[in-house]
């Protein structure tokens, strides 16, 4: 049930999408909804995800030979898991990666791993992955006023945005979630 509620979900938000200017560049989706997980080939000829995207397109090559091993090799410090985690109850994410990007590469398993250890649900979190030239068909990225991979925004329970990760968490992800949570971020 909450499978299907989460699809149902998700095609909702992203019915807006569907009159957006697609790209030049021939797509293709991996998921459920078409307007998920797609897929362009940039100039160089690399696969590169573009647009809303799930966590399923990390399962699947060439995205899981990075995602996997870094997610494995990642351990979030368990004394700041255990005051974060009752306070993740109280955020969404917006998360905006670029699948080409090292500091995506190197952070967004590290955001999967703490969400999961303070037991986020997936719904609770929104992904885009951009081009290169921080892009993509959707144009949300100038919505949001993205112009670095990867950018987490933490939001409250009434939408209000908390505060950003971009590029590098520092010093960790889960501190800086703490931090920004807290409103103890030093800006």
């Amino acid at each position: 049930m909450k499978k299907h509620l989460l699809v149902f979900a998700t095609a909702l938000a992203l019915a807006g999408c569907a009159g957006s200017k697609q790209s030049s560049s021939e797509a293709v989706h991996t998921g459920i909804n078409p307007n998920e997980n797609r897929e362009e080939k940039t100039a160089t000829g690399e696969t590169i995800l573009i647009g809303p995207i799930t966590r399923v397109a990390f399962d699947q090559a060439p995205y899981s030979g990075w995602f996997h091993p870094a997610y494995q090799r990642y351990t979030p410090n368990a004394k700041i898991m255990e005051e974060l985690t009752p306070l993740l109850e109280n955020v969404t994410f917006k998360a905006f990666v670029g699948s080409w990007c090292i500091d995506t590469q190197r952070d967004l398993p590290r955001l999967f791993k703490v969400l999961d250890v303070g037991r986020v649900p997936l719904t609770k979190l929104q992904m885009v992955s951009l081009r290169e030239d921080k892009t993509t068909w959707t144009g949300e990225e100038k919505q949001y006023n993205v112009t670095a991979v990867p950018t987490f925004i933490v939001y409250n329970k009434e939408g209000k945005e908390l505060g950003r990760i971009v590029e590098v968490a520092y010093p960790t992800i889960e501190m800086q979630l703490l931090n920004i949570i807290k409103g103890t971020e030093k800006k």
